[in-house]
């Protein structure tokens, strides 16, 4: 069955009441008002417009969504009864009404629209502020401090009362500062539009919300606000490659940069371990920096933009993850591994397992890559069956590299070496141990007893003999 419902803004007030709507609820044979608190109601009945409202639904239900569903249900049981029913909404239909929302998800239901003037506008109006960027509307109901955007000016509405409004102000005190002046709007007891200023952090002490409040929130610039996102470290990182920005970050290129980006990354890896979230917080935004002063070269250059770059890893990562952004099921994690290297495959359009292992980067420590290559090459079952296997490896390399030792050929030398380098790492791959994470450990310990050893010495270490250095060592192994 169709429900045919036509919707109409009545605007703030009555006098924002178009012809087309005063039209179509002339000729209504059934209107059905969203709430009467609104100054249209004296109008409507002064012009003998009868009609409905939904208010006494609102007390009938414990939660919002048994309160729209109900109301869908009323408004349908309207239209078979009339054929046709027009609802009539505060402010524009399209802005923060749900009700309209449950109404044009409803596949039965066809709906036209009549657009009325929204509190947004009326209160930008009011305070004769315009804004050639345009403005952020956003809805109390559905409030995320995400869609905070302090470059332009924001307007919140349906501020239904000053407990709600606390609860924003605590959002937006994270991004202004908390004497910003604001604009709140609310209705006398005529429905007349009032206004008022406020500082920021005094929102929730104002007591006269109602459903037609509003706040403005005007646009501040970087000198002012609290907190910074991508976009202005996107502006930051612009100006000072500019022409008249800092000579250093000017001069920077690619290839300049390839070492403060690895000296950043291990910096973060630092803070990781010291398990400090100031240092980690630092060290992820001079991470960040790096991907910024990339980006921005290449912008210059015509290459490829911050968006490029944020497009490139959505799109890898929904790719990727088919068991969350499409339909296909996974049982485990280990089947998630498989499907990524399988999609990553397909997407590099690799014919040969060989062109898996050589798309790992050479230039990564040979620790790392060594375990990479093993575990690529497993996924084809070039693997070990048994760790027992892998142990018996590195005897065989090491009684190889004892054979090349005897026979002094230094090419033989360095090759069995890396040969017992690689069944470690291999060992530690079936251990789930990652070696290049497991060798700085060590190198860390051995700097933690050699100093143990120094600090305990009698003499400088130089003057000691090895037994002598040996038994301060062994007092420091027991320690670290």
């Amino acid at each position: 069955m169709r429900y045919n419902i036509t919707i109409i803004g009545l605007g703030y007030e009555v006098s924002h009441l178009t012809l087309g709507a005063v039209d179509k609820l002339s000729q209504a044979k059934c209107v059905v008002l969203r709430t009467k608190n609104h100054s249209a109601v004296p109008f409507l009945r002064k012009k003998g417009i009868d009609f409905y409202t939904l208010d006494d639904i609102y007390d009938r239900y414990d939660n919002f969504d048994e309160v729209y569903a109900a109301m869908v249900e009323y408004i349908k049981d309207l239209a078979v009864k009339n054929e046709e029913v027009v609802l009539a909404v505060p402010g524009h239909p399209l802005i923060g009404e749900r009700l309209v929302f449950e109404l044009l998800n409803d596949r039965e239901v066809d709906v036209d629209i009549v657009p009325g003037i929204t509190n947004a506008a009326q209160l930008v109006a009011a305070i004769s502020q315009p804004s050639l960027d345009g403005y952020n509307v956003l809805s109390a109901d559905d409030f995320d401090e995400h869609c905070i955007n302090v470059r332009r000016p924001s307007i919140i509405f349906n501020i239904w009362n000053n407990l709600l409004a606390g609860d924003i102000k605590l959002s937006l005190l994270k991004f202004y500062p908390p004497h910003l002046m604001v604009y709140i709007t609310y209705q006398d007891g005529e429905g007349k539009l009032k206004i008022l200023e406020r500082k920021l952090h005094e929102l929730d002490l104002f007591k006269e919300y109602d459903h037609t409040s509003c706040i403005y929130i005007p646009k501040v610039g970087q000198e002012a606000i609290e907190r910074f996102d991508l976009w202005h470290l996107v502006e930051i990182v612009d100006k000072l490659r500019s022409p008249g920005g800092c000579p250093w970050d000017r001069e920077q290129t690619h290839e300049s940069l390839k070492q403060c980006f690895i000296e950043e990354t291990y910096e973060v890896l630092e803070a990781i371990d010291k398990a400090d979230d100031d240092k980690l917080v630092e060290e992820l935004g001079d991470v960040l920096l790096q991907v910024m002063f990339h980006t921005q070269i290449a912008k210059e250059q015509g290459r490829f933009d911050i968006i490029d770059v944020t497009t490139g890893v959505c799109k890898k990562m929904i790719g990727r993850h088919p068991h969350i952004f499409g339909d296909v099921y996974v049982k485990d994690a280990d089947e998630v591994v498989t499907n990524w290297e399988a999609i990553k495959k397909r997407e590099k359009e690799f014919t040969t397992h060989t062109q898996v292992l050589r798309d790992i980067p050479n230039n990564l420590p040979a620790l790392m890559r060594s375990y990479k290559v093993q575990k690529k090459a497993a996924l084809v079952g070039f693997d070990w069956d048994d760790i027992k296997d892998a142990f018996a490896k590195i005897d065989e390399e090491l009684d190889e590299l004892k054979e090349a030792y005897k026979q002094g050929q230094q090419n033989d030398i360095e090759a069995e070496l890396g040969d017992i380098l690689f069944a470690v790492v291999n060992v530690a791959r079936f251990l789930k141990v990652q070696p290049e994470i497991a060798l700085s450990s060590t190198v860390e310990k051995f700097i933690n007893r050699f100093e143990y050893m120094e600090m305990h010495a009698k003499r400088s270490l130089d003057e000691m003999t090895l037994d002598e250095m040996d038994e301060l060592w062994n007092e420091a192994k027991s320690l670290f």
